[in-house]
């Protein structure tokens, strides 16, 4: 009867024990995710710099969901990505081939948010001349992404003018 009453016990111990590393593994499962889920929609924003530097249309096309929206100004919306690969390689000034850019962001204006598999990202975009080595064009975008079959990707991106600012 003792071995019985001890058994219960430590039997007990280790599923209370057990149940607790669960909550506590999913926490840090949970936490890493989120980790993994910002760093994976800030790889985003460096492809997509990348893409605009060296007029990469593939690497900037790898970056939007299928039935994504883009809008540059007023009336300028491209929808679905055969739109928007028309708008890179037909009417960005950065895919001109004549355009001698490097795309360059200040790090410490990425925004990013994430809930789930929806999340938020902002950035500036500031495009410096490979001979002048002077700003050419600041500009900003905000997007919308989802996780999308296991990628983030571009669903909404916003663009627009900036400011610099020190």
């Amino acid at each position: 009867m003792k071995r019985l009453l001890i058994g219960c016990a430590v039997g007990i111990a280790l599923i209370s024990l057990v149940a607790c590393s669960g909550a506590s593994g999913t926490e840090a499962n949970e936490a890493l995710q989120r980790k993994a889920d910002f760093w994976e929609i800030d790889q985003i924003e460096r492809n997509f710099h990348e893409a605009t530097t060296t007029k990469n249309i593939e690497e900037m096309m790898s970056l939007w969901a299928p039935s994504a929206t883009m809008t540059v100004g007023p009336g300028q919306t491209a929808a679905g990505v055969d739109e928007i690969r028309q708008f890179w390689l037909e009417k960005s000034v950065a895919f001109d081939p004549e355009t001698a850019w490097i795309s360059d962001h200040p790090a410490y204006k990425v925004e990013i948010t994430v809930n789930g598999d929806l999340g938020t990202l902002h950035f500036e975009c500031h495009y410096i001349g490979v001979h002048t080595k002077e700003l050419a064009v600041a500009t900003v975008a905000d997007l919308d992404v989802a996780r999308i079959d296991g990628r983030w990707l571009i669903t909404n991106l916003v663009g627009g003018s900036t400011t610099l600012s020190a």
